[in-house]
């Protein structure tokens, strides 16, 4: 339970809980989410307890974390979660995900021209894409412009928050999808990290 409220580096705690839901369009309705990268379940379990209508999807590539995380969804007895174990660049290819979620979320997962890319192949098209970072990101934003550009990801106005104490701000990056991503992306496993998009 204890990645769930924070990870080594980052002051994960009730400030970012609190501003979890924000970012994603005008009044919550009945969503098709989906929390890339979760790890010990954050921010997918506080949400879905929170958008009981909603449905999600958690998506990890290490089997012991979904089990994990699926341990505490039988225990809250959720049934708007389900979990998946694979790579993104092999499961953003299969029909059941690509395209289909109308946010995703991501969070400490990649810079943001590699994350842009692991992640814009889920979202519809209108869907929208909130990423967790630092607020002393400027190089990175720089380097995420072709990917940007190349995945039709357009940038709102972040979300900025306070997490209390001597944590400081955070932000959530949030990106409209405006078109649908093209076939060749992802890239094969490895790539967008080893050649990502600049």
């Amino acid at each position: 339970m204890g990645e769930m409220t924070r990870k080594p580096g980052e002051g994960l705690g009730v400030g970012e809980m609190n501003k979890s839901g924000e970012g994603l369009g005008g009044e919550v309705k009945s969503l098709h989410i989906l929390d890339l990268g979760t790890g010990g379940g954050f921010p997918l379990l506080p949400l879905a307890i929170c958008l009981p209508s909603s449905s999600f999807a958690g998506m990890d590539s290490v089997q012991k974390k979904i089990t994990a995380v699926q341990h505490i969804v039988d225990e809250l007895k959720l049934t708007n979660v389900r979990l998946v174990c694979g790579r993104s660049e092999e499961l953003a290819r299969e029909d059941t995900h690509r395209e289909q979620y109308d946010v995703v979320l991501a969070r400490a997962l990649a810079p943001l021209n590699i994350l842009l890319e692991l992640a814009a192949p889920f979202v519809k098209t209108g869907g929208r894409l909130l990423c967790w970072k630092s607020m002393n990101i400027d190089r990175e934003l720089q380097d995420s412009l072709l990917a940007r550009a190349e995945l039709s990801c357009q940038m709102e106005k972040p979300h900025e928050y306070d997490l209390g104490g001597n944590w400081g701000r955070r932000q959530i990056l949030v990106f409209r999808k405006r078109a649908k991503t093209s076939a060749k992306y992802p890239r094969e496993i490895g790539e967008p990290k080893k050649n990502p998009l600049l």
